[in-house]
């Protein structure tokens, strides 16, 4: 999306992995744009230091707080940035989400929310810090800091969140192996996912199972190591895969080969003025 593009990712540290599943940031010089952001059940807890940034529908974008969580989403939303991006991203589990910020993952839901709303003057003092570490490892360990010194943060890790990250992982890929793990019968499962992911067990397995396609099929990401197949056959695969994009596995490859290394975004629709 930019002439000038750098993207990083990287682990939680340990004792923050049952709260918080990645950090990342990217800096890029281009030209304004808008562009599709694919469903995930992912809340993202992101801090912006360049120009506007603005989320919503195609039809109706809102300018987003410099520091704003982006909840969850069943639909593509939209984001329109540039043409300085520099941003940092937390993302949080459904346990980060009540111990850090004070809030149920299930109400994130198609949600931006401003720091502000949750965390009050402390989230822009965060916003403040993160904007003058500058680098993306400075800004991991001012962020690793502010999480640490969080009331919730020395809470331990729950059933339901380790079962979260394993099936994101993809490592409980069924029903009936997220009931095993939980040792819980069918409608138990479903109350316990509805309570803390605010959608069903079967859905939510099948958007892990969605992002976990779109990095297998992004020309520029590194290849997984090939556990089971994940589908009946490629036609499951791509009917699942246009149902959350709405795009062909091969369309966007395609798009990905131009040198955008983001994984859950489609192609700039137009540069706005």
């Amino acid at each position: 999306m930019g002439s000038s593009d750098g993207l990083w990712r990287a682990p939680p540290p340990p004792d923050l992995a049952h709260l918080v599943e990645r950090l990342a940031g990217r800096r890029a010089v281009g030209r304004r744009v808008l562009f599709p952001v694919f469903p995930t059940a992912r809340a993202e807890l992101i801090f912006h230091f360049a120009d506007p940034f603005s989320a919503g529908t195609c039809e109706r974008l809102r300018p987003l707080a410099p520091a704003a969580l982006l909840g969850p989403r069943l639909a593509r939303s939209w984001h329109c940035a540039g043409p300085a991006i520099d941003w940092f991203l937390i993302q949080l589990t459904p346990q980060g989400c009540r111990r850090l910020l004070g809030l149920e993952f299930a109400e994130a839901w198609e949600r931006e929310i401003p720091l502000a709303d949750l965390w009050g003057r402390r989230g822009a003092v965060l916003h403040d810090r993160l904007r003058q570490a500058g680098s993306f490892a400075a800004r991991a360990a001012v962020a690793t800091q502010a999480m640490r010194a969080m009331p919730g943060a020395g809470a331990a890790p729950e059933p339901m969140s380790v079962a979260g990250a394993l099936a994101r992982a993809g490592r409980l890929r069924t029903i009936d192996a997220l009931r095993h793990r939980l040792d819980v019968g069918p409608r138990r499962l479903h109350q316990r996912f509805a309570g803390d992911y605010g959608v069903g067990p079967k859905l939510f397995l099948n958007l892990m199972r969605f992002g976990r396609q779109l990095e297998e099929r992004h020309p520029l990401v590194a290849p997984r190591e090939v556990g089971e197949p994940e589908y009946a056959d490629e036609s499951h695969a791509i009917r699942e895969f246009r149902r959350f994009s709405g795009l062909t596995p091969g369309a966007y490859a395609a798009q990905k080969k131009s040198g955008d290394r983001l994984i859950f975004t489609g192609a700039d629709l137009l540069a706005p003025q």
